[in-house]
């Protein structure tokens, strides 16, 4: 880094990431070693090695690190606080609008002081009614126009799972409080003006309606980085194959924006030329939206147009780095968005790591274009791996190949796209550009396509931990400066760290150690020894893929006790039991819907986080949705030794017609999404080895820890649920404590468990059917006597938990803890009776 500028940013962007992620708990033990550290700096001396460095630069960089960490900790106080109000009238003024099949959705501007939400922004959403039409002023509704309705409004929670989606800091680096779910029809107070930018936007909308909308909604999201209405499946396509960015409007198609623009204006003066270009990729940036990752494009483009005002000469790296400083200074918590933090680094990669990869001897003799557009795009993943790993738990290994073949079409695919949006208000001349680029486009998702399904297009991957990001980049760091130069400074410090270790013994009166008089002459010329001084090069390269070996392994992260984790999955259920031994089983998997899979979305991130990559057994306690809906995720991505199902007279496995809508629903009803699913389910079932489970079996875990099984006994028909009333009952024992797991069991088979003369009793005790009255049997419930109940619920329409079901345990003075209120709920408990209750929020 010979730019200082370049070091001081940096120092401030590490410091502001530090502080930004660092949790609350440990920030005054973070300020305790910045104070000792500093206390060091300012007693620096001149013989102190700091490379080049001299005192005033590192007080400097210090100082900025120090404002950064400080500045950092200020990021939460811009999260809005959870709050869901029903049925709440809200006035404001519409922002923006998109029409889709099933509704509408937009952005609202609340301008309504008696709630105290004035100034907060919202994401908007009207549904159809049953006919497929909108209410009728929401219809004729327009951007600009002021608005008064009934909405159900939410600011969400934090995440309650570890490896779950950061939902608040999402809305707050983009602006935006949370949704409005429209509710009844709307009062339309006045009319206002559409901004030109969403004429521009609705104009090339309707013009793209002559074609089928699946192809027309993924065109729409390169252009204007909006992927709300493309297929679920052509997103997970493009998920897979490791190109999703391309919907982001970020660094690509500014830069293409930028080429375009520069190319046609040069006829201009060079500062007419400048100016008139930065404009025009400010508008672009307003026809996007603005998200952050466009805005910090965008800002780098023009920083890096305004250099040529100057000398000509303009360092990228630092163009970088100070918008990212602009961005953090505005916005602390941008640096903890996802989003942005890969747009930042694959920017990086591509400055820093791209020229010295095409150094390499094996990419130097490529011609020149493929070099660069293989260096590139090699660059920019390598720079962004662990980020993805650690927030998506993905990995598509044929991501390079998809990136270097597909994004040169796709590159040809904007630039016409846009070439047609300039022209939209001429549709003879829009028209026939946006065909070729829709024939560009279909030839990419076929290649998408034949990409995804190959074996192993992508892998999910255990959560590597923080090490292992610091291995990475330090690798990174290395390259960068180059193996004599790092080694040298290891050299240097090393023999400082000698000097020290001398300097402390002589003090403490014992003799420096001498390595002479050791048994090393012999093992000079040992073959290992010799090999290695001989091939210096190999040295760092051993270390470096033994770091990786042991990080991932991760030795000191074995767990002592019996974990029991209720998983907040929503409105459903899902419960993971882990051993000390490494043992691990997972019952029931959470809903699934059109647009939320408990599966994928929370227990698979769950699971890789807590770097679990093998279950014991998955046990599903019923066949309601909400309690099976996961699991076709968790069995084509976590390998499973056995599934348990109950003894309830039906054939999970049985995929034939006649049985096709086995699994159920709370409302029986069914939709072909839903019998879509079964059918998948099953004959996912079909191939596994499938064990029916009834009362008075056990399922051994590992030598320590036995599940018993309390329940079904008699298979009970004609109840208020049958499903329900054959759930799996388990009980767990260990330490001397035992938890009563007891699936959406209600009151005849909690009469029959009673009437068995089972030990139902538990120390703990999960509320059945998420807090349902139909759960509440008294002389039941009287004989237990749990130290803490525990309730899986989320939002839902059936009254869950019942308020009676509540009351009863406050009656009794028994703690009740609930996954809608405090996320996943973590029960550890030890060989000697020891108890420890962690909270996801």
């Amino acid at each position: 880094m010979k730019d200082i500028w370049v070091r001081r940013f940096a120092f401030l962007l590490v410091g502001g990431l530090l502080g930004v992620k660092i949790p609350e708990t440990m920030r005054i033990w973070l300020l305790a070693v910045l104070l000792l550290l500093g206390l060091r700096l300012w007693f620096w001396r001149a013989r102190d090695f700091f490379g080049q460095l001299l005192k005033p630069e590192i007080l400097i960089l210090a100082a900025g690190f120090v404002i950064g960490v400080l500045y950092g900790f200020t990021a939460n106080s811009d999260l809005e606080k959870p709050l869901t109000l029903d049925k709440v009238q809200v006035t404001g003024v519409l922002k923006d609008w998109n029409l889709r099949t099933d509704g509408a959705t937009g952005v609202f501007l609340v301008q309504d002081a008696d709630l105290g939400l004035n100034g907060k922004t919202y994401r908007l959403r009207v549904y159809t009614d049953r006919k497929g039409n909108l209410p009728e002023i929401w219809s004729r509704t327009l951007p600009g126009d002021s608005i008064r309705f009934k909405a159900r409004l939410d600011q969400p929670k934090p995440p309650g799972t570890p490896g779950q989606f950061d939902l608040p800091l999402y809305y707050a680096v983009r602006g935006q409080t949370g949704n409005l779910t429209a509710q009844g029809d709307a009062e339309l107070l006045s009319m206002g003006r559409q901004p030109y930018s969403w004429q521009i936007r609705e104009q090339v909308h309707k013009l793209l309606g002559r074609w089928p909308s699946e192809q027309t909604t993924v065109l729409e999201g390169i252009l204007f980085g909006d992927s709300s209405q493309i297929p679920q499946e052509e997103m997970e396509r493009y998920k897979i194959t490791g190109v999703l960015h391309v919907f982001s409007a970020s660094g690509s198609n500014v830069a293409f924006v930028l080429a375009i623009f520069w190319g046609v204006l040069r006829f201009l003066p060079p500062t007419l030329r400048i100016l008139l270009t930065s404009s025009l990729l400010i508008f672009y940036a307003i026809l996007c939206g603005g998200n952050p990752p466009i805005i910090r494009a965008t800002l780098m483009g023009i920083f890096a147009l305004l250099g040529r005002l100057g000398r000509g000469r303009v360092n990228s790296l630092r163009n970088l780095l100070l918008v990212g400083a602009v961005l953090f200074l505005w916005q602390p918590l941008i640096l903890g968005d996802t989003g942005f933090q890969l747009s930042f680094l694959a920017t990086w990669g591509i400055i820093s790591l791209a020229p010295k990869l095409s150094e390499q001897k094996q990419l130097r003799d490529l011609p020149k274009l493929l070099r660069l557009a293989l260096t590139t795009t090699l660059a920019a993943q390598i720079a962004t791996l662990p980020i993805l790993i650690t927030a998506f738990h993905r990995l598509s290994l044929v991501g390079l190949l998809a990136n270097l073949v597909v994004l040169t079409v796709l590159g040809s695919v904007f630039q016409l796209g846009l070439i047609g949006v300039l022209f939209s208000s001429f549709a003879v001349l829009a028209i026939p550009l946006f065909q070729v680029s829709l024939w560009l486009l279909g030839g990419v998702n076929e290649g998408l396509r034949f990409l995804a399904l190959l074996p192993w297009a992508d892998v999910w991957v255990i959560n590597p931990g923080i090490l292992f990001l610091f291995i990475w980049y330090g690798a990174l760091a290395v390259f960068l400066i180059g193996k004599e130069r790092s080694l040298f400074i290891s050299k240097v410090w090393l023999r400082k760290l000698d000097i020290r270790i001398n300097d402390l013994l002589k003090n403490l009166g014992i003799s420096p150690l001498d390595t002479s008089s050791l048994p090393l002459k012999g093992l000079k010329n040992a073959w290992p020894v010799d090999c290695l001084r001989k091939n210096q090069e190999l040295v760092p390269r051993l270390l470096g893929i033994f770091l990786i070996i042991l990080v991932l392994w991760s030795p000191w992260n074995s767990q002592k006790e019996v974990s029991v984790s209720f998983i907040d999955v929503g409105q459903g259920d899902s419960i993971l039991v882990e051993t000390p031994d490494h043992h691990a089983v997972l019952i029931d998997t959470g809903p699934k819907t059109d647009r939320f899979d408990a599966g994928e979305r929370i227990i698979l991130p769950y699971l890789l986080e807590k770097r679990i990559k093998h279950l014991d057994a998955l046990i599903l306690t019923h066949s309601h949705e909400d309690h099976v809906g996961g699991a076709l995720a968790i069995l084509n991505n976590v390998p499973v030794d056995w599934v348990g199902v109950p003894e309830d007279g039906k054939a999970w496995d049985d995929v034939g017609q006649d049985n096709p809508g086995f699994f159920t629903k709370d409302s029986s009803t069914f939709t072909s999404t839903d019998l879509s699913l079964n059918s998948r389910l099953t004959t996912k079932l079909a191939q596994m080895e499938v064990n029916s489970l009834k009362a008075g079996d056990q399922v051994v875990v590992d030598s320590k820890l036995v599940l018993k099984v309390l329940g079904p006994g008699n298979v009970l028909t004609n109840t208020h649920s049958d499903p329900n009333n054959n759930s799996i009952v388990l009980k767990l024992e260990y330490g001397g404590q035992s938890v009563l797991l007891s699936g959406d069991m209600e009151t005849e088979e909690m009469q029959e468990i009673a009437a068995s003369g089972q030990d139902w009793t538990g120390d703990y005790f999960k509320e059945p059917h998420h807090g349902s009255r139909f759960s509440l049997n008294l002389d039941f419930l009287d004989s237990i006597n749990p130290k803490a109940v525990f309730v899986s619920v989320g939002k839902n329409s059936f009254g869950h938990p019942d308020p009676k079901v509540l009351q009863y345990w406050q009656e009794r003075h028994i703690p009740l803890y609930r996954t809608d209120e405090s996320g996943t709920l973590e029960l550890r408990l030890d060989e000697k009776g020891g108890v420890d209750l962690i909270a996801g929020r």
